[in-house]
Order: C-alpha cells, then structure tokens, then sequence
C-alpha cells in the first residue's frame, strides 16, 4: 500500500512540533509573514522526501526530487533498491515480490543496529519502523559483537574521526585503533573504521595495504547486506580492482564475478558501471590466459 495521507498528514505535523521549538522559527515569527510557516514545512516535507544522488561507487554527489518514487515505503529489509547513472535514477527489484505487494526501499543505511535505525527514521521522517528486522533485531548481536565497553569506545573514537581532514591523519588513528582494538570484524564500529581505512589507502595510493583492509570486509558486508544490495556489490568491486593491480588476477577473478552476479540484479545490465566491471574481467580472463 502507498503511503497514506494519514500518514503524510502526521509527518506534517511532527515538523510543525519541530519547527515551533527552533529558535530559528521564532525569529521568523517577527516578520509576521502569514505563510512563513506553511513555508517552513514545505521545506521540511521537499527535505524529507528527497533522494540522494550517488555516483557508480555510491559517493553521495547531489540531492534530486523524484516525486513518484516518494511514494514508496520503507523496510530495513527492502524488495527494492535505488541506483542512480547520472541524474537519472533506477527502481530495481531484487526479491520476488508476490502479486499485490507493496514495493519498499530503504530510506537509510541498514548496516546499523535497531536502535540506531529507529533514532534515524524517527528523526528525518517522524514514523517508527515496525519491519521485521526492527522487531526481531536480528543482526544486532553481530554489529555489537565483543566487549560493549570498548564498542562504545571505537563508536566515540569514530566521532573523532570524521573530523580529520588530512587523510594521512586519518590512516595513522584507524591504525591506532585497529591495532589495540580486541573487537572482531564483525562489529559495525570497528567494521566502519576498516573501511575509513581502506579509503584513506585508496586516496593516499597505498593499494597493498588498501587491498588488506577490504579483504577484512568482505565477509561483515555478506553478513548486513541482502544478497543483492548494490553497496555490497560496490565494495566486491572496489576489493577486486585492487587484486586486479596487484595481479592478483585469479583471486580478483572470483571477486569480481562475485561483484557482477550482484550487480546485474541491483544495477542491470546495461549500467556504465557494469561495462566497467566487465572489461576488468575480460583483462582478468586475458592475464590468466597468458600465464598459462
């Protein structure tokens, strides 16, 4: 079922409760505009039900109105998922979806505890998630995994992190905190200062040490992600074009069709980043080949 102007309605009215407790909101009560606040929830509502537009490697690079797709529901555990190539924007299903039922994506990123989740979608979209995964907390073991007071610890440290700008800075503390952390893989912290790390690598041109820190995160991104959710599906690549350069060629093969099994349901066929993946594999095949 669509979204409901019951529901819409409700949204309407949580930002209404917000905007009265902003300070902002009471300054532009003085310029006693009769549609300020009507306005003010206009924004809030084009704000709410915006999409953010990704590159091929999901980096966020705009923000785009859709209004069709703003129909679409939420689930942590969705049967749908958005891409993007260009501003152009792509519904995919990957599950079977039975007749007359609803089309879901997921307005945020899974790969967080329940609670975490709840805070998120009670906070941007004022409505508290009742899926499966919500009522089960199914994953949620395995994202804490290992002792909660140094899981905390790495959460705060994480903070921290996102405050760096020097990219050398923010290699040398996930160093830090990876090499005293006792904290397996597994949990969603140390898993989130793994990937910091991997991209401080790629940035800085340390591919073999780049290569290490996503092999450490393959089999957690298996763990959070469907089997076809595009994130994952990026990160296979990512990990695979790294074995690619360092010739690597029968690993990087296994990897990258890993990625490309993925990828023809989340991105299709004809999407730029598959002939990418796909001339990768080809150079895999023909390395392979002449080593023989």
């Amino acid at each position: 079922m669509l979204r409901s102007v019951q529901h819409t309605l409700c949204k309407v009215f949580c930002w209404r409760s917000i905007i009265k407790k902003m300070s902002l909101f009471i300054f532009l009560l003085t310029v006693k505009h009769p549609l300020i606040l009507d306005i003010l929830c206009l924004f809030l509502q084009v704000t709410c039900n915006s999409f953010t537009i990704s590159d091929g490697e999901m980096q966020d690079v705009g923000v785009g109105l859709y209004p069709s797709m703003s129909l679409l529901n939420h689930s942590c555990d969705p049967n749908c998922v958005i891409v993007f190539e260009g501003k152009c924007l792509h519904l995919r299903t990957v599950k079977e979806i039975p007749k007359g039922e609803e089309l879901t994506i997921s307005y945020i990123d899974v790969m967080m505890p329940t609670r975490q989740r709840q805070n998120q979608l009670k906070r941007q979209y004022c409505f508290t998630c009742d899926c499966h995964r919500c009522l089960t907390g199914d994953k949620d073991k395995d994202m804490l995994a290992g002792d909660e007071q140094a899981s905390k610890s790495m959460e705060m440290a994480l903070a921290s992190l996102k405050e760096l700008q020097s990219q050398n800075k923010v290699l040398a503390m996930c160093k830090a905190l990876l090499t005293s952390s006792q904290l397996p893989d597994r949990n969603i912290h140390q898993l989130k200062v793994l990937d910091s790390a991997m991209d401080a690598c790629i940035k800085l041109g340390l591919w073999e040490e780049a290569l290490l820190f996503g092999l450490r995160t393959l089999q957690p991104y298996s763990l959070y992600y469907s089997d076809y959710h595009p994130v994952k599906a990026i990160q296979m690549m990512k990990v695979g074009k790294l074995q690619h350069y360092h010739g690597i060629f029968h690993d990087a093969m296994v990897t990258l069709k890993q990625a490309f099994n993925v990828m023809k349901i989340t991105h299709g066929e004809n999407h730029t980043i598959m002939k990418d993946l796909t001339e990768l594999l080809e150079d895999c095949t023909s390395a392979i080949s002449a080593s023989r």
